[in-house]
């Protein structure tokens, strides 16, 4: 009853002149956004849903910046994330419209010199399996190598010396770093980089103006939303700006093919609803109808229970429920998130980003209910639901590097000072003494960061928006020897061994 009277207060505040058919259904979404934005205190996010080919409802909940006035407009900027591995996709298959690539070349035909660990495995590799996730890697393997500086070349070297944990194409173990493969592959068949292949064959035709990547594209707009924390304290949600090298923009450099696009929310819709019609805007058919059934065809199994069934198909998760078949991809990065949707049977698409790390059941939640309005189902609370679910099991936390303590000269040998050499692309590193704080200097742009002592040789340092752990082997006087990085995804590198004992 309490639901039924707010939507009819909602309506007769709704002026007569905006009113269509269909603005009961969008005054309700428009409702529901407000009360996801209430129950889970974020600061802010845009929605632009999309129905029947008209765009119904464009615009920003909240803030820009928590703290500040700026509001978020449908026009704010935010990261995508891993919704970028879609646009990568749609490249290949828009070189596979051309005859430049095939799904089915292998990698070792296309980069000459390639290799993994498991020389086999990448004697076999195809296009494909890079893009569905089976190459066998940890799940995440590498995701963290660029906090530390390293560049796209770098990473995707460290990546082939990383062993494979699983075999190969036995099931999707989704890896970001892999698609620096991809990267590498559009711009020898083109002649040009992967960000103008973005720019040319996808902004310009889908009128994505807002549409940038990495650390120079998102600080050029000006319209941008703050990057935030998202965590709880028993049932308070708190939230949290990030700034300076905590928001990782080096990271969304680097990451660009498989996370690093910017965005405004308009923009996104527009690309959710490309999709929608199979690769045309307007009467123009940018990539084949053929290429875009590709890209949604489900090729793994991601999930099999008794309430639906998920396929990944080529950067796309394809689940089939009891009810209806629905397209999406979300993404995460350092302090946003998004999630970009399209379900054809109700001719409907939208797209939402959020200006702080918020689980996936704050966006999902948002998107149950759009549909179920498009639907006419009965009235779930699908927000309520998931945050009360979300706080009893713990909730999840952003990682933020913040409230470390540097650690006293009297509790960190004053012989880990010096310097340690690993083979390219690893890079020398050197432990040195700053006002009475031990400093890690390491990675090819020479980042300085406190070394933080943890338990006997055991220590930690903060690079770029991530903690790595890092580990000491000493000799029997306790004297430094090396050091090992633990990257985060069991990659298992060596260590760096100290050359001036």
């Amino acid at each position: 009853m309490k639901h039924f009277l707010s939507l009819l207060i909602l309506l007769m505040l709704v002026p007569c002149g905006l009113l269509r058919a269909e603005d009961a259904q969008v005054t309700e979404i428009d409702s529901y956004a407000r009360k996801v934005l209430s129950d889970w205190k974020v600061p802010g996010f845009g929605l632009v849903v999309t129905k029947d080919g008209t765009q119904v409802l464009s615009k920003g909940y909240g803030v820009r910046c928590k703290g500040q006035k700026e509001k978020v407009d449908a026009q704010t900027v935010f990261h995508i994330g891993s919704a970028s591995k879609s646009f990568t996709a749609a490249l290949v298959a828009s070189l596979v419209d051309e005859g430049l690539l095939s799904w089915d070349d292998r990698i070792i035909d296309l980069l000459p010199g390639f290799t993994m660990v498991d020389t086999a495995r990448a004697s076999h590799l195809l296009l494909r399996d890079v893009m569905i996730h089976r190459l066998g890697y940890y799940s995440q393997a590498g995701t963290y190598f660029p906090n530390l500086g390293y560049d796209r070349e770098q990473v995707l070297e460290m990546l082939c010396r990383t062993p494979t944990r699983y075999d190969f194409r036995e099931s999707i173990h989704y890896n970001n770093m892999a698609f620096l493969i991809v990267e590498q592959i559009i711009s020898r068949v083109t002649g040009k980089s992967w960000e103008e292949n973005l720019q040319e064959r996808i902004f310009e035709p889908l009128g994505m103006t807002t549409g940038t990547s990495g650390e120079e594209g998102f600080l050029a707009a000006t319209n941008r939303a703050a990057q935030h924390t998202f965590s709880h304290r028993r049932d308070s949600i708190i939230t949290g700006v990030l700034k300076g090298e905590g928001r990782a923009l080096h990271w969304l450099t680097v990451i660009g093919p498989a996370g690093g696009i910017c965005s405004s929310t308009e923009d996104l819709a527009r690309w959710a609803e490309f999709h929608l019609r199979e690769g045309a805007v307007g009467e123009k058919q940018v990539i084949s109808r053929e290429q875009m059934e590709f890209l949604h065809t489900g090729q793994m199994i991601s999930v099999q229970n008794d309430e639906k069934i998920m396929l990944y198909g080529n950067c796309w998760y394809i689940e089939q429920n009891n009810d209806y078949r629905l397209y999406y991809h979300t993404g995460t990065t350092w302090g946003h998130t998004a999630l970009c949707v399209f379900v054809p049977e109700l001719d409907l698409s939208f797209a939402m980003l959020f200006n702080a790390e918020t689980p996936g059941a704050c966006r999902f939640s948002l998107m149950r209910r759009i549909i179920d309005i498009y639907r006419g189902a009965p009235y779930v609370d699908h927000s309520g639901k998931e945050l009360r679910k979300w706080l009893k099991g713990g909730g999840s936390s952003s990682s933020t590097p913040s409230g470390l303590t540097i650690a006293s000269s009297s509790r960190v040998p004053t012989s880990l000072a010096g310097t340690y050499d690993k083979e390219e692309p690893f890079g020398q590193a050197s432990i040195f003494w700053k006002n009475k704080q031990p400093y890690l200097k390491i990675g090819p742009k020479g980042w300085s960061h406190p070394l933080v002592h943890v338990k006997g040789n055991r220590y930690k340092v903060s690079s770029g928006g991530h903690t790595y752990p890092v580990i000491f082997s000493m000799d029997r006087d306790g004297r430094a020897t090396g050091f090992e990085i633990n990257w985060g995804c069991a990659e298992e590198l060596g260590p760096w061994t100290k050359s001036d004992r």
